[in-house]
């Protein structure tokens, strides 16, 4: 089997690393750039301090401070068209993975001259995106190193995915200090998105050594360090964690990712579950679904996830990562259910249907007819066991309380 590993981000990483922003983006020709934030970060004070840094360096700032839960493609448009008409270029990112989302289709549409919509799928556009810094306040999507955005279309309520090698960023900048802020409940959820970036990556069947020892040393960081960095008062652990979880989206972005994103796509499309419920309840079910066909990665997955495996068999070990798994969704507050609101019992045949497409179709799901799969049709995931409707369906039973 032929594999590709690619990770052209600098990333600059530590306390203090965020004052290297001006001259990070003096570095890139910046000279007037558009910063994305959302309405809590940019109040925040080290979103001041880069501001400050920026205007020191003697760029021009723009701001775009409006970014909700999901990137939208009606704020990326609407973006894109002010940084073409404004001569703006580059862009810097200040957030959550919503933001650098939103950050990286702007600078995609900017350059590309079409909407966001005509962009996703794998691909999809033929000019490289504008310059982009990203400065990530959450320890979670690790969109700042990955060439792929995800985004809501709010017409048919579709969450798509873009990218390919010209929209990855130029520089990412992990600094603590934009954690410190973060509420217990807030820092929990993308920590669990970051978690399962890592697995998901080392359950894939395009997995390769390359992609293997960087998830599994993710989810070695992440379970080791995610209960201090959102239960107390621990830089080092919120360094971490950061760290983590921009290893963990390495690892994904090129082994890909797994049943638990291609599941959770229609949950956030079609009944508004925001994304890291979605991806973190499915994801015990989806470690023990894969794991069956994987005896050989069984054990050095259980022991990242810090289980104690001697004298355990291989089916108790798969067992002990899920149990693993949750016990750490207990710790941080996370739940391991989706609530009958949140995934009605009478939709979850509809959501397993829904699933097919996957996460890589793009804007072709939008011709996908749900209706058309049986229990038979397989999930278009690159996850190392096939899974087909009626599995999905019951996995999705399984997750509702």
């Amino acid at each position: 089997m032929i594999t590709s590993f690619y990770m052209p981000t600098r990333i600059v990483s530590g306390s203090g690393a965020l004052a290297t922003l001006g001259t990070l983006a003096r570095d890139l020709k910046m000279s007037r750039v558009l910063v994305v934030s959302d309405p809590v970060i940019s109040a925040q004070g080290f979103h001041a301090d880069a501001l400050a840094a920026l205007s020191e360096a003697g760029i021009t700032v723009s701001r775009f401070d409006e970014c909700g839960i999901d990137a939208r493609c009606s704020h990326i448009d609407d973006q894109g068209e002010r940084v073409r008409r404004d001569r703006i270029d580059g862009v810097v990112c200040i957030g959550g993975g919503s933001v650098m989302c939103t950050g990286k289709g702007i600078a995609i549409v900017a350059t590309n001259q079409k909407p966001m919509a005509e962009c996703t799928g794998v691909g999809q556009f033929d000019r490289k995106a504008l310059p982009m810094i990203m400065v990530p306040t959450t320890a979670g999507s690790g969109s700042e190193v990955s060439q792929w955005t995800i985004v809501k279309d709010e017409v048919r309520h579709l969450k798509l995915l873009g990218g390919g090698p010209l929209s990855f960023p130029d520089a990412a900048i992990l600094d603590p200090v934009t954690l410190r802020s973060l509420p217990m409940h807030v820092a929990a959820l993308p920590a669990v998105d970051a978690l399962t970036h890592g697995v998901e990556a080392y359950l894939s069947g395009i997995a390769s050594p390359l992609t293997d020892a960087v998830a599994l040393a993710a989810v070695r960081l992440q379970a080791a360090s995610l209960r201090a960095s959102i239960n107390s008062d621990d830089d080092r652990a919120r360094e971490n964690n950061l760290v983590a979880s921009c290893m963990a989206n390495i690892a994904c972005g090129n082994a890909r990712l797994g049943h638990g994103h291609a599941l959770s796509l229609p949950l956030e499309g079609h009944l508004d579950l925001p994304h890291p419920y979605g991806v973190g309840v499915l994801l015990p079910h989806v470690v023990t679904f894969n794991l069956a066909v994987l005896p050989a990665k069984v054990r050095p997955l259980a022991e990242a996830l810090e289980v104690e495996t001697a004298g355990l068999s291989r089916q108790e070990m798969i067992s002990a990562c899920a149990d693993a798994i949750r016990a750490l969704y207990a710790d941080i507050g996370f739940p391991t259910r989706f609530t009958p609101g949140q995934l009605p019992r009478d939709r979850v045949r509809e959501m397993a249907q829904r699933a097919v497409p996957g996460l890589y179709a793009g804007i072709a799901a939008k011709d996908f007819d749900p209706a058309s799969a049986n229990d038979r049709t397989l999930i278009a995931s690159p996850a190392a066991r096939k899974m087909t409707v009626r599995q999905a369906e019951e996995i999705f039973g399984l997750c509702v309380a």
